[in-house]
């Protein structure tokens, strides 16, 4: 409905802004108000709830064409452009790999404009764009998206520059479920601020160094926790410019410039873990021990992943474990306490530095158990692995592989690349139920 002779167009730099231009090029005249940039959220941490949060702040398209009027000649207010807004199909609206900006995705997501297509969005995909901007004040954008259970916002520029958002971390009645924001320079969760709704959150390779102790108390309903590829590194020495210099050791001397050690008068990096988590996924993360809290607190947890690790003594657990990754670590002994934990079903401990297996240890609800990759000489299979389905032993120093007792469950069984020489009799008659041998690349005559 604008004059044939105007056009709506988004400003190149402007956040949030439009102008008006003639066809020919020239300026219209009276410039529009643009909004202030974005680089003003992280200049003026310390407003108020009303000034960096209320919707009324956050001018769309539609609040400009509407102060303009107030100021010039009333025109017919210009409908949407059909692509300005985000539409979902099926529930749900993917905008990855599309190059968005800050801006656009502002646009698509305007409250003013897109009011029926946000009450539509059930999932959300923007990851994979080139989205900078605070973490709170992206979900400034999500206040009105009342139905949306999911939202991937992975592989961006997000960032936490709020010194102290504890005045107004308060979100307004949300459903969100799932929150995926790996792969972003996050770098801490000190002044995290998210809706306490999220069930499952993805903090994968953002390089945080620690969980804090507030952690918990923010997300009090988290079942589901991935942060692998993060370093949790307890920092040995001081970094700041007033320590001594150090002069040149001696030869032979050993410098420690930072170890995962948690058992510091100065605390652990792993301060906190919501009691409700079910799911925790840990791998790649330089740890070496866990805190001393670990299993009373989580005490509903059914999946730990602490894969690709630096820990040498297996920890405490609680019982409620019902999956458990810790292979390639420094373990060099399997421990009586892995006999509590009476739900394991599965149990992976390949690639570390397993020397003895004493199988009476083992949980009796046990039914995949992976030991490849190990330095294990004797394998003693006893009636104590009743439940076992699946084991693999492969790639070991197995000389002797012996069946001490009647494995009925026991349907796969790889022990291929050990220095087996023979089987012992009756071995085939306590595992009746075998359907997959592998004994390849042994020293079978």
């Amino acid at each position: 409905d604008l004059p044939s002779h105007l056009k709506l167009s988004p400003a190149g730099k402007a956040l949030r802004s439009l102008q008006l231009s003639r066809n020919s090029g020239r300026s219209s005249g009276a410039a529009l108000e643009p909004s202030a940039p974005a680089e003003e959220l992280s200049r003026s941490r310390d407003r108020s709830l009303l000034q960096i949060l209320s919707p009324r702040l956050r001018r769309s398209p539609g609040n400009f064409l509407r102060k303009g009027e107030r100021n010039t000649t009333a025109l017919p207010t210009a409908p949407p452009e059909p692509t300005l807004c985000g539409t979902p199909i099926n529930g749900t609206l993917n905008l990855s790999h599309s190059n968005l900006t800050q801006d656009e995705l502002m646009l698509k997501l305007d409250e003013d404009l897109c009011k029926a297509q946000l009450d539509r969005i059930l999932e959300l995909d923007i990851s994979h764009n080139n989205v900078e901007m605070d973490l709170l004040y992206l979900f400034t954008l999500f206040f009105h998206m009342e139905n949306t259970l999911s939202i991937d916002a992975s592989f961006n520029k997000l960032t936490i520059n709020i010194l102290d958002p504890s005045s107004f971390c308060e979100f307004p009645s949300h459903q969100l479920l799932f929150l995926n924001i790996s792969n972003n320079p996050i770098n801490s969760l000190d002044t995290l601020c998210l809706p306490s709704s999220i069930k499952e959150i993805d903090l994968s390779f953002t390089n945080i160094s620690q969980i804090p102790l507030n952690f918990a108390k923010k997300l009090v309903n988290l079942e589901k926790k991935h942060v692998q590829g993060n370093h949790f590194i307890y920092r040995a020495f001081s970094e700041s410019e007033n320590a001594l210099p150090m002069c040149t050791p001696p030869p032979g001397t050993v410098h420690i410039n930072a170890i995962s050690f948690v058992r510091k008068e100065v605390g652990t990096p792993i301060e906190s873990l919501p009691d409700k988590v079910k799911h925790l996924r840990m791998s790649n993360c330089s740890i070496v021990e866990l805190p001393e809290w670990f299993a009373d607190t989580v005490e509903e947890l059914l999946f730990l992943d602490l894969s690709s690790n630096f820990i040498s003594v297996l920890p405490n657990f609680p019982p409620s474990l019902q999956h458990l990754d810790i292979s390639n670590n420094d373990i060099k002994v399997i421990s009586p306490s892995l006999k509590s934990l009476s739900n394991l079903t599965v149990f992976r401990i390949q690639n570390n530095k397993i020397m003895g297996v004493h199988t009476e240890l083992f949980p009796s609800a046990l039914k995949k158990c992976d030991l490849s990759k190990n330095k294990v000489k004797v394998l003693s299979l006893t009636s104590a692995l009743e439940k076992l389905e699946h084991l693999n032993v492969s790639g070991n120093l197995i000389t002797r592989l012996e069946a001490a007792g009647h494995l009925p469950a026991l349907t796969s069984l790889d022990s291929s690349h050990n220095l087996i020489p023979e089987l012992p009799d009756g071995f085939g008659a306590s595992l009746p139920g075998l359907k997959y041998f592998n004994l390849s690349g042994n020293k079978i005559s």
